[in-house]
């Protein structure tokens, strides 16, 4: 568990986590509603800068596999800006999410946390209805992402939060496509999406050097 102070210390050591909060603040105040470059350019600030944070700081395994799944998201947020790169965008995130599995580990088990996250998702996946072409997609996506929650939240760490938020945003974001409305869908997606963002990557910039997972 991450306490404000402990965020507050993170945020302060050498001012490298400022940039992120700061892109935020833009892209929340600025916005762009329509597809285009700077709109890519806005959305995808926030985590590049997580990115270039955990890159400049840990040189290890688990580093440079949250690294990786920050840059592969990046990816996906600039993809999903325009609708019909979505199979794209979806796909880089599929790849992020696997690029944090093999950070996460796959020990300690945990498997009754895997059971609760696949039955969530079972369940979950019955409230949507995808279009012909995303049918086999959108569960196959599914699965991924609870995989990620479940080894995200299998030790304790800001990953835990981390991977519970990306779950949680990515579950709002699909019903709204999907499901049905979901009232001020943009800020609840985008903020548990950064939020769990920064926990990953706090997971990395909290990890020593020298450790494997």
């Amino acid at each position: 568990m991450v306490t404000p102070s402990d965020l507050m210390k993170r945020v302060g050591e050498s001012g490298k986590l400022v940039p992120f909060f700061k892109a935020v603040g833009v892209y929340f105040t600025v916005g762009c509603a329509a597809p285009s470059a700077s709109a890519a350019a806005l959305k995808c600030a926030p985590v590049m800068c997580l990115l270039a944070c955990v890159a400049t700081t840990r040189r290890g395994a688990h580093g440079r596999r949250v690294a990786a799944g920050l840059a592969l998201s990046a990816a996906g947020d600039a993809l999903l800006v325009w609708p019909h790169l979505f199979v794209a965008g979806m796909a880089a995130f599929a790849a992020a999410h696997l690029a944090y599995i093999s950070a996460f580990g796959l020990r300690p088990l945990r498997a009754r946390g895997a059971l609760l996250a696949y039955a969530a998702t079972a369940l979950y996946l019955r409230a949507l209805a995808p279009p012909p072409p995303l049918r086999a997609l959108v569960p196959a996506y599914a699965a991924l992402l609870a995989t990620m929650a479940w080894r995200g939240a299998a030790t304790p760490g800001p990953q835990r939060y981390g991977a519970l938020l990306f779950l949680l945003s990515d579950a709002i974001l699909g019903y709204g496509l999907f499901g049905g409305s979901v009232p001020y869908e943009k800020v609840l997606v985008m903020t548990s999406y950064y939020s769990g963002q920064l926990g990953i990557a706090l997971s990395a910039l909290r990890r020593p050097p020298g450790a494997r997972h």
